[in-house]
């Protein structure tokens, strides 16, 4: 995994996938093989997006909200299932059209909170006949005949899967039924568009045979991400104990060069004076005299997690309690490539000293003159108000390229009421509506029905905190007939920390980016508190906000 010597085979898969993406080596053919090393090498997200690239994303958004003359009318509108793009009536029922694309391309997600027993039929290139028919419950749920765990799976009630399935000409996904009602189904479908002339081997069902032995590494490597950052990497060693009011440099690094591993290990008396560190501890990363810091973000929140410590591992980052030692360990392992010298400093607000150890592998080899450089932006909001509803900006980018990779969300909410009906809204490349418009804040987080918390960790999305414990049960009625399950303590309060790394359904952008996240709490009358960070990748020209959060200044909960 992201080795800092890649082996040949998959670094030939990379690039030729680099290759095809900027429109050079038309001849060499996208296949599932290499499109898989893009699951687990995440090289690829620091290259520019090709001329035509673009994730679209289909989903069941309730149709009232619309833009006309610019205006947004009933934005916050939340029948969110059963909204299809088409019907048609076919052989032995009725197919509801999904999601459409014309070109070479991929799905790389499909979510569903209720994906039932009508089957999930998926077209490529214009075919009569379908290369994937199933029902979508046995196809989502990684039980059926085509795809396995972890790249299919329920967690938290949501049924996704995760997978590259590529096209040439076209795709089409359609709900087939036998029903006379229309299935009132949630759904999201992710697809990412290939340059025009991208040269695609179309799936075929058989290739799940053809590439088994890829598909099984990788699926070992999801998993149980390994962190390692493999040979050749230069360990840069830190031990260090910061005083109060102390600002140190935790490394200082020549480039050209990429930085494979970032790890720190901080000892405590107790967990709570560990998670007051991981709070309010501000880590600060600067890149190439960028114009404003690439990171700047609370410890905890950086690696994931917050408030922590939160023991959870994924593929890009990792956070460990070691109960016995009272050692927090933390792990990021997004490649950060730089071209002259890279910066790693943290402050400490707290009134006491806090001692780390840790290291930063560096790979020497050079990353290319167009790697795009890596930033993790953080965002706040204490006490905010249910209403009015509101949408809150994550990242709003622009005058340049790059791609948007990931996101964590946390939440202190004192009221058993679901907090999350929000959509994500996410514009590209400035466009009046979004591109990507979901159907709440837990369905982008591949998890469903809100408040049926547990911890969970894939190596793509997860919950590593849910503090609200389980004793009482109680359904609410909510749209089409379907129930909401709310368990509630007997504090009415819960906190929960959640993410979602877009790998195979990062979000390419050529000239900016903006991420909005509706805040749409059922209780009309009280305040909560969010905390997110936004990963993303962008060139040097990309323009982006400086970051404010100053020390001591962050929330402590």
């Amino acid at each position: 995994m992201r080795k800092a010597k890649i082996p040949q085979v998959a670094m030939m898969a990379v690039g030729i996938f680099l290759a095809s993406a900027h429109g050079a080596g038309a001849a060499e053919k996208i296949t599932l093989d290499s499109l898989l090393e893009r699951m687990v090498n995440l090289d690829w997200l620091f290259q520019p997006p090709g001329p035509g690239e673009k994730q679209s994303q289909f989903s069941s958004f309730d149709r009232k909200s619309r833009v006309v003359n610019g205006e947004k009318i009933d934005w916050f509108a939340n029948l969110d299932a059963g909204n299809y793009y088409g019907e048609q009536v076919v052989p032995g029922g009725r197919e509801y059209l999904m999601a459409e694309l014309q070109g070479p391309g991929m799905i790389v997600r499909i979510w569903s909170a209720n994906p039932g027993l009508d089957h999930f039929r998926i077209y490529l290139d214009g075919e009569s006949q379908p290369v994937v028919d199933e029902s979508g419950e046995t196809l989502l749920s990684g039980n059926g005949n085509f795809f396995k765990q972890p790249f299919a799976g329920k967690r938290a009630m949501g049924y996704v899967l995760l997978f590259p399935i590529p096209f040439a000409k076209s795709c089409k996904v359609a709900l087939f039924t036998t029903s006379p009602k229309k299935p009132s189904r949630y759904f999201h479908i992710d697809m990412v568009s290939f340059p025009a002339g991208t040269q695609v081997q179309t799936f075929q069902a058989s290739d799940l045979q053809t590439f088994r032995a890829r598909i099984d590494e990788v699926a070992s490597e999801l998993a149980a991400p390994s962190h390692k950052p493999g040979p050749g990497v230069e360990p840069v060693g830190i031990d260090l104990t910061l005083g109060p009011g102390d600002e140190k440099i935790l490394a200082e690094l020549a480039g050209p060069a990429v930085v494979r591993e970032f790890e720190l290990k901080l000892k405590s008396q107790t967990r709570e004076k560990a998670r007051e560190a991981l709070n309010q501890l501000l880590l600060i990363a600067e890149f190439d005299g960028l114009p404003a810091p690439a990171v700047r973000v609370p410890l905890g929140a950086f690696f994931g997690s917050t408030p922590g410590p939160n023991s959870y591992n994924s593929l890009t980052s990792q956070m460990q309690w070691d109960k016995k030692t009272r050692t927090v360990h933390l792990k990021s392992s997004w490649p950060m490539p730089f071209q002259k010298s890279a910066s790693f400093k943290l402050l400490n607000p707290l009134k006491i000293p806090v001692s780390l150890t840790g290291l930063v592998a560096v790979d020497k080899n050079p990353p290319g003159a167009e790697a795009l450089y890596f930033h993790a932006q953080y965002s706040f909001l204490n006490s905010h108000p249910t209403r009015p509803f509101a949408d809150w900006n994550l990242v709003d980018l622009s005058n340049g390229p790059g791609r948007y990779v990931g996101t964590m969300l946390s939440v202190r909410n004192p009221d058993y009421n679901w907090w999350g009906e929000g959509d994500e809204k996410v514009y590209v490349d400035g466009e009046d509506f979004p591109s990507i418009f979901g159907t709440g804040t837990e369905d982008y987080f591949s998890y469903a029905w809100g408040a049926r918390y547990y911890r969970f960790a894939h190596a793509y999305y997860g919950m590593s905190l849910a503090t609200r414990k389980l004793p009482l049960l109680l359904l609410a009625g909510t749209q089409s007939g379907a129930f909401r399950v709310i368990f509630v303590d007997g504090r009415h309060e819960e906190m929960c920390s959640q993410y979602r790394w877009h790998i195979l359904d990062q979000v390419p952008f050529h000239r900016g980016l903006k991420f909005d996240l509706e805040l749409w709490h059922w209780d009309p009358a009280i305040t909560f508190d969010v905390q997110a960070v936004s990963y993303w990748y962008g060139a040097l020209e990309v323009q982006y906000p400086a970051q404010t959060v100053e020390p001591g200044n962050t929330p402590d909960w």
